[in-house]
């Protein structure tokens, strides 16, 4: 089955995304939605409008459109170019150099560390755009969107309908975000509940996902993980990791494409989002992405310890909200805490 189109066209858009282009550029806000709201649409229909403001008035202005994540801005390429924007006025968050612009857009703003937020209102010039969600908020120690409104004193706009997830999905993944309000935003009705799947071990989990794919043909498919290393996880987690799933399916000639830091520090990103091939990487690096088919192994993880809580619950949530068709979990011993209590006609086995 072909992707979906992300870049929706403007007659596709509902009432709540219309008022928000129609918002001035020369004025500030901060745009709150939840995940599949559009939230990264209209962050480069944004720039875009900056664009063609430049183009009409015959004044150069400067602009910047920041991402969170590497992942993000390869997946959103595609998008910059239809728009005819200029890719490298979209930077990631970690390499920007907090140079001074007219206009700053930023995605995923929830993530943003008070002093990123400080460099992003020193920076602007003229006015700044930021769309976030605290439900998806995958660190601790940063502000909420109310604090960042707050805190900078700009009004804030909302973003009341979930395009992305269906409610079969939403029902599921709302009980994990402790976000009840999550199934009545999504517009669609959703084809199939979650698969929850028991095997023996975990090489069982993982020969499982590559028959899965292969046999059913997926295309737009992501493989999620807790971790990118064994060394970078608080406590050790074994396999359950990008590096150690990246290892296994070398070994057995699966084709797929990582994204991963290693314990140097050092990003290796491997994604081309036009490819067919499926997608390795951890919950916290699909922030912003889509995919037909979402696979979530290794749902048994063994701590139910603070750390772990507090770790890990925002980016399962983030990892359980990808899908806009087909979500599975899989493990091999007793689920994960974070599924407990979830009524059993919320999914399928």
């Amino acid at each position: 089955m072909a992707k979906e189109k992300w870049l929706i066209n403007l007659s596709e858009m509902d009432e709540f995304q219309r008022k928000i282009l129609d918002l001035s550029i020369e004025d500030s806000f901060l745009i709150r939605g939840c995940a599949g709201s559009g939230k990264t649409i209209l962050a480069l229909r944004r720039a875009h409008d900056i664009k063609i403001r430049s183009i009409a008035d015959k004044k150069p202005v400067s602009f910047t459109l920041l991402v969170y994540t590497k992942a993000l801005r390869s997946f959103i390429k595609s998008g910059v170019l239809e728009l005819d924007l200029n890719l490298n006025q979209v930077v990631h968050y970690h390499v920007w150099d907090e140079s001074a612009v007219d206009y700053i857009v930023v995605d995923e703003v929830q993530d943003f560390d008070r002093e990123k937020i400080d460099a992003v209102k020193n920076a602007t010039l003229k006015s700044m755009m930021l769309y976030g969600d605290s439900q998806q908020q995958v660190y601790s120690g940063k502000m909420t969107t109310q604090e960042i409104v707050d805190y900078l004193g700009i009004p804030v706009r909302e973003l009341e309908k979930n395009y992305r997830l269906p409610r079969t999905l939403a029902s599921f993944a709302s009980h994990v975000g402790n976000d009840p309000t999550l199934e009545a935003k999504c517009v669609k009705p959703g084809i199939s509940k979650p698969r929850m799947i028991k095997f023996s071990t975990w090489q069982e989990e993982l020969d499982f996902i590559m028959k899965e794919i292969r046999t059913r043909n997926f295309t737009d498919t992501a493989i999620l993980l807790p971790f990118n290393t064994n060394n970078r996880a608080p406590h050790r987690n074994g396999y359950r990791n990008v590096e150690a799933v990246n290892d296994y399916f070398r070994s057995k000639g699966f084709e797929h494409e990582v994204k991963m830091r290693d314990d140097d520090d050092v990003d290796h990103v491997e994604l081309d989002f036009d490819s067919e091939n499926p997608k390795v990487m951890t919950c916290h690096s699909a922030k912003g992405l889509q995919f037909e088919t979402v696979f979530l192994p290794f749902c048994d993880y063994p701590q139910h310890d603070g750390w772990f809580i507090d770790y890990f619950q925002k980016p399962l949530y983030v990892g359980l909200t990808r899908s806009y068709r087909n979500l599975y979990l899989t493990h091999t011993n007793e689920i994960s805490p974070f599924f407990t209590g979830i009524p059993k006609s919320k999914f399928d086995n």
